[in-house]
């Protein structure tokens, strides 16, 4: 694929942000029909935005930046999915769908702060979704359909952004540690300290 100029969408870039969202919505939907409407704004959230918070900052570097889905990953997360809800009732989450891919034409070296900046987006985003979900709860009655939402919301954007903040190879977590130790530090935490109090 190659991807598009500017700031557009390729249409296959696309498409793979729509399955791997359509996947990840059954998935924290517990393939349960009365809980869809309950995680479709927390998956748009927390995946859509989060990736996209990628995408923005690389190309901001003037790096090649987009989103491909991984066929492998997908299959794996759904019968995954389906075989933990038929042994246990409840889905076990495998949310490796895709990633953003980056890359520059001319540059040979890894710049550890811009790979750094650009892997922290995406958790940050998670972080003040999950901050404003939070805040907006207090103004609606608790256990209403709305609260209900904004606290899926908030717990999923927070899970992911801690999730993904794990100091391993191939989360975003590794090249943060890698450019900022502090940083990492500051976004970890705050990232468990909300998820905990959702």
């Amino acid at each position: 694929m190659s991807p598009s100029p500017g700031g557009r969408f390729h249409r296959r870039e696309l498409e793979d942000i729509v399955i791997s969202y359509l996947v990840l919505v059954l998935l924290f939907s517990n393939f349960d029909p009365h809980n869809v409407p309950y995680v479709v704004v927390a998956v748009l959230t927390a995946f859509v935005f989060h990736e996209l918070a990628h995408r923005a900052v690389a190309r901001h570097y003037g790096y090649v930046a987009y989103y491909k889905r991984w066929d492998t990953g997908i299959a794996v997360a759904l019968l995954l999915g389906i075989l933990t809800k038929l042994l246990t009732g409840s889905v076990w989450i495998f949310a490796a769908l895709g990633a953003v891919y980056i890359y520059a034409p001319y540059q040979y070296w890894e710049d550890r702060e811009a790979y750094g900046k650009i892997s922290l987006a995406g958790p940050l985003v998670n972080i003040v979704v999950g901050v404003l979900a939070i805040a907006l709860m207090r103004a609606f009655t608790p256990l209403t359909a709305p609260w209900w939402i904004l606290k899926t919301t908030a717990g999923v954007n927070l899970w992911l952004a801690f999730f993904n903040l794990l100091p391993l190879p191939s989360l975003d977590g590794w090249k943060v540690i890698r450019w900022n130790t502090g940083y990492w530090a500051i976004a970890t935490g705050a990232a468990y300290l909300l998820w905990a109090l959702v």
